[in-house]
C-alpha cells in the first residue's frame, strides 16, 4: 500500500508538463518548465508545477514562439545543451523571464566546469565550482534570502556560487552569492545556485515563499495561456521521485525522515 507521500506524489506528477525545446513553447504570458531526464530535475520540476498551479490557469500551454511577459523555469538543470541555452537567451532578450536553477552541485567534476563554461559564454554567468554543504540534518544549512523577500531557506546539499554585482545579488550563504536577478535585453533572468524545488515539494513554507516571490514580482500577469498539453509519466518515474522524497530529513519531523517515521508509527500501532 502507498505512503501518504507516495500517493500526493503520484498524484501531484499525473499531469506534469515536458518542455525540452524552444519548439514546444507556450503562449504569451504562459508558463512553461524545461526539465531535464534525471530525478533531480523531475523532483524540482515538481514542486515548481504544484507551486504555479496555484495561479489561474497557470498550468496551460499552448504551442507557438513564446513572447514577452512569459515565464519559463528550468529546474535542477546539470546537462544543458548549447542549443538549449541559446533558445533560452534568444527568448529572454525579446521579453522573457527564465528562472534557472542549478544542480551542478550533483554533477562530476568535468560535467559542472563544462556547464559553467557553457553558462559564462552564453549568459554571462560568472559562476564558481559548486561546494557540499554537509548532509547532517541536525546542523542544517540555511541560505539567506534578502529579496524578494527576507527567508532564510535550507540549501539541499550542495550550492553553485555565483560572483556578481550585489546589485543583482538575491540571496547569500556565508561569503557566497547564491541568487541573482540580472538583467538581458528586454528579459530577466534569476539564477539559483540553491535548489528549491524540492523544498517546495516538500512543503517546506520558506522554499515557497521564496519561490513564490521569485514567480511574481517580475510580472502580475504571467498565468495566461488557454491550452492545456500533459504527457503522463510511467509509473516507475512516480516511484523514483516518491522514494527521494520519502528519504529525506524533514525540519517539520524533527530531522527524520518520512520513510523512518512511517515506520516506526506502524511498529508502535503492533
Amino acid at each position: 500500500m502507498p505512503t501518504r507521500r507516495e500517493f500526493l506524489t503520484a498524484l501531484a506528477l499525473a499531469p506534469f508538463v515536458v518542455h525540452l525545446t524552444a519548439a514546444q513553447s507556450a503562449d504569451a504570458r504562459g508558463v512553461e518548465i524545461w526539465l531535464e531526464h534525471h530525478c533531480l530535475s523531475l523532483e524540482s520540476a515538481m514542486g515548481f508545477k504544484h507551486l504555479v498551479s496555484r495561479y489561474p490557469s497557470a498550468t496551460s500551454f499552448a504551442s507557438g514562439r513564446t513572447a514577452s511577459g512569459s515565464l519559463i523555469i528550468a529546474p535542477g538543470i546539470r546537462w544543458m545543451s548549447l542549443s538549449t541555452a541559446a533558445d533560452l537567451a534568444e527568448l529572454i532578450n525579446e521579453g522573457a523571464s527564465v528562472i534557472l536553477e542549478s544542480g551542478l552541485g550533483f554533477s562530476s567534476r568535468t560535467e559542472s566546469k563544462h556547464q559553467i563554461d557553457l553558462l559564462k559564454k552564453v549568459f554571462g554567468l560568472q559562476l564558481l565550482p559548486p561546494v557540499k554543504v554537509g548532509k547532517n540534518p541536525a546542523a542544517a544549512t540555511y541560505v539567506e534570502y534578502t529579496r524578494p523577500v527576507h527567508r532564510l531557506v535550507r540549501t539541499f546539499e550542495a550550492i553553485t556560487p555565483i560572483a556578481c554585482d550585489q546589485s543583482e545579488a538575491l540571496a547569500r550563504l556565508g561569503k557566497y552569492s547564491v541568487c541573482i536577478r540580472k538583467k538581458i535585453g528586454d528579459g530577466t533572468l534569476v539564477f539559483l545556485g540553491s535548489m528549491l524545488g524540492p523544498g517546495i515539494a516538500a512543503e517546506e513554507r520558506e522554499a515557497i515563499e521564496v519561490a513564490s516571490a521569485l514567480v511574481t514580482s517580475d510580472s502580475e500577469s504571467i498565468f495566461n495561456s488557454k491550452r492545456t498539453d500533459f504527457p503522463i509519466y510511467a509509473q516507475p518515474d512516480l516511484d523514483k521521485v516518491a522514494w527521494r522524497l520519502n528519504q529525506r530529513p524533514r525540519k517539520t519531523l524533527g530531522f527524520e525522515t518520512p520513510a523512518s517515521r512511517l515506520r516506526a508509527t506502524v511498529v508502535s500501532t503492533h
